[in-house]
């Protein structure tokens, strides 16, 4: 499962702009933001909005590629 997250957290992210400094620069680069959802067999398994208030600090920025984001949150998720 974490490899197929991981290359849609990839997938989704093309939009964003990195480096990044702040969750909002990532919202911004997301098709509905922090409502966006990452979807895996047809079933919605995680919400951004969700997901960053739980595993991204702003301690954490910036952030340099979304390679890097998209470890963290799953490291930090436990997948």
């Amino acid at each position: 499962m974490r490899d197929e997250l991981y290359a849609k957290w990839i997938e989704a992210m093309k939009g964003v702009k990195f480096p990044v400094s702040s969750v909002d620069e990532v919202y911004a680069g997301l098709p509905k933001g922090a409502q966006s959802n990452i979807s895996v067999g047809g079933i919605v398994v995680c919400n951004t909005g969700d997901l960053f208030s739980r595993f991204i600090k702003p301690t954490d920025f910036p952030i340099e590629s979304a390679h890097a984001l998209a470890t963290m949150i799953l490291d930090r998720a436990g997948l």
